[in-house]
């Protein structure tokens, strides 16, 4: 559950991101989710989105192009967590 946590927070801390590199222009995306473009702009520079308009955002800029890059900097930020042999995993099971 924790996981899901920290995802949901990366995600809405990297919205900003995903938005710029989708390629979609702020007052397009603006208007589509319904609300003023001025306001748009400060929820992406604040990362103060709530949970329907990212979801909003996101059934709009999803591709795989943009599915990758985020994948990828989910792997970066686990890059530095330890890594253990699954000999070691097997030792603590009993196997």
């Amino acid at each position: 559950m924790f996981n899901i946590v920290e995802n949901y927070m990366e995600l809405k801390k990297n919205m900003g991101t995903l938005i710029n590199k989708s390629g979609y222009k702020n007052a397009f995306l603006a208007e589509q989710i319904g609300i003023p473009a001025p306001t748009f702009s400060v929820k992406k520079q604040r990362g103060s989105w709530t949970e329907a308009e990212m979801k909003k955002i996101l059934d709009i800029i999803q591709n795989e192009k943009l599915e990758d890059f985020f994948f990828l900097e989910l792997m970066r930020a686990e890059s530095n967590e330890p890594r253990y042999p699954v000999s070691d995993l097997k030792k603590e099971m009993g196997w």
